[in-house]
């Protein structure tokens, strides 16, 4: 029989799209960038999925509503929402510099899709998707450069999810449109003074953008820049829309290994994505291109602002050009660069209540050359999103 699950368990795949926006310690903030409509594919290699034994663990206490579904009985007659944390363990990591890596996932993004479930095990049924908004506007900034991004889903969701375990698996695949904000700190529009979010009210008014003033409905809340809203936003033309595929997004492990020719002949390391440059930005260890163990270069060093990491400072300055310049940033300090070896692996966890959701996917390039050198696009992207999820009665 056919039931609904409010889905956030493919949320913030919206995330891949420009996540590796970022410089290189030199600004860009006046790129000239020229606007496309036809979205930028890159396709992604066939990651290897395995599965992970279910893990039913306790729901967090406090919550209020209806008592949820004991695990082990059949879906008929159950909701189910999942919600993406930005908890210990969240992860989204983009773009082969490392600039864009280890950021935290954006909370609140609500997806519905219908479940056709015969027992515990259902087919994920988000047909009727394709075309619709993936949750609010997503901010996204680092090394200087700030961008607000729309995603709408290109074709509809489909998948599996047993309800006894809590296992399942999807397969998303976006249109993500790319706005540049010229003001750092705040990426796109907010939706100020909305208590609930994605409760159909709107309690809040949109504080800038094509929807200035207008009530608004928070969708979706990031941990960096705040609350936003599909009424609040940015004003202007995109800059370029990009099709991101993550085929699957999944409770099981995902692990790719670069098998691709680099498009720059001087590294002999493969590379993950079609069109990718070269493996990484590492300069040190020896050979040039490769990634130690560690997962982080040894060279090069960035310079940020301690408590806004996505503004890019001069080494040796203290607070010159971070809290002095910016109240709140705190000083300059030295920020190792992250790296992917040659195989990307990631596991997540089923759960009833609370699980990981996990994936590998490609990003492909923007219509901002700049922006592709120092985001290291077309390139890889990897995501681990901690979900808690409750069932409860129709």
């Amino acid at each position: 029989m056919k039931w609904q699950s409010t889905c956030l368990a493919l949320a913030l795949v919206a995330t891949f799209a420009i996540a590796g926006c970022g410089q290189d310690n030199s600004r860009h903030e006046n790129d000239n960038i020229s606007a496309t409509s036809t979205p930028v594919r890159t396709n992604t290699p066939t990651p290897i999925v395995t599965s992970v034994p279910p893990t039913l663990t306790p729901a967090s206490p406090g919550g209020t509503g209806p008592t949820p579904t004991p695990s082990g009985t059949v879906c008929e007659s159950d909701h189910m929402t999942l919600t993406i944390t930005s908890a210990a363990g969240s992860d989204l990591s983009t773009g082969w510099t490392g600039i864009s890596h280890h950021k935290p996932a954006i909370e609140q993004t609500q997806v519905t899709v219908n479940l056709d479930c015969t027992g515990n095990d259902c087919v994920v049924d988000g047909a009727a998707l394709k075309g619709q908004n993936f949750g609010s506007p997503l901010p996204l900034a680092a090394g200087g450069v700030a961008v607000c991004v729309l995603n709408t889903f290109r074709e509809g969701v489909t998948g599996t999810y047993n309800c006894a375990s809590g296992c399942g698996e999807s397969a998303t695949q976006l249109t993500s449109a790319v706005f540049q904000s010229q003001v750092l700190e705040k990426p796109c529009p907010l939706c100020v003074g909305d208590a609930t979010p994605n409760d159909g009210v709107k309690g809040g008014t949109c504080d800038s953008g094509t929807g200035k003033g207008a009530a608004c409905d928070v969708g979706g809340i990031s941990p960096d820049f705040g609350s936003t809203s599909n009424d609040c936003l940015p004003s202007g033309s995109d800059i370029g829309k990009l099709t991101i595929d993550i085929t699957p997004l999944t409770t099981g492990t995902v692990t790719q290994t670069a098998s691709l020719t680099c498009g720059s002949s001087r590294f002999g390391n493969t590379c993950f994505c079609p069109g990718q440059d070269r493996p990484d930005a590492c300069i040190a260890p020896s050979p040039e291109g490769t990634c130690p163990a560690s997962g982080i270069c040894d060279d090069p060093v960035d310079g940020n602002c301690s408590t806004q990491t996505f503004r890019v400072c001069d080494l040796g300055t203290g607070t010159e050009q971070c809290d002095q310049a910016f109240p709140g940033s705190g000083e300059c300090q030295v920020f190792s660069r992250p790296c992917f070896s040659d195989t990307i692996s990631r596991t997540g966890q089923c759960g009833t209540q609370n699980g990981t959701l996990v994936g590998f996917f490609c990003i492909p390039a923007t219509t901002a050359p700049a922006i592709n050198t120092v985001s290291g696009l077309p390139g890889p992207g990897v995501v681990s999103l901690p979900v808690s999820s409750v069932r409860r009665p129709r």
